[in-house]
């Protein structure tokens, strides 16, 4: 049996929705589980605790995209808390960063709007804070999806 393209045109099958490439370069609309996921996430400092499984990185990034802001993950067995920053941060200072290290949560990563290479340097901040998880790396995502790990100094 052969595959009629007229039936499954390109664009049925992969329409860039929910991708964070094209709703940064072509308006496209987030899918329906991240928007569920801003609209939990209204404005500054909101946050929220889902199921492991319902976000990833990917997501942070396009809702980046979508928004300008930063997002931060952080991940706790089966769960995972989304923190919404502004156009600069997210606020979580050292002190914040030793209590959820302390409950157990693991800093999966963070974005930052932009798209160039420059865009997923680590700042100070950012080293500070994976010091109080005393992890090795963490992640950072940009609103085009793209990442760079960055490791302990």
């Amino acid at each position: 049996m052969s595959i009629n393209n007229i039936d499954f045109p390109i664009e049925q099958r992969n329409t860039g929705k929910g991708q964070p490439n094209a709703i940064l370069h072509t308006g496209r609309p987030l899918n329906n589980r991240q928007q569920k996921l801003l609209e939990q996430l209204p404005g500054y400092d909101s946050q929220i605790i889902v199921p492991k499984k319902s976000v990833n990185m990917k997501d942070l990034s396009a809702l980046t995209a979508e928004t300008g802001d930063e997002f931060a993950l952080f991940t706790k067995g089966r769960e995972r808390l989304i923190i919404r920053g502004n156009s600069n941060s997210v606020n979580i200072d050292m002190t914040k960063a030793k209590e959820l290290a302390e409950q157990g949560y693991k800093w999966s990563g963070h974005t930052h709007p932009g798209i160039t290479a420059l865009i997923m340097q680590a700042s100070d901040g950012d080293y500070a804070i994976l010091d109080c998880f005393d992890q090795q790396y963490s992640v950072i995502h940009n609103s085009k999806g793209e990442y760079r790990t960055f490791e302990r100094r």
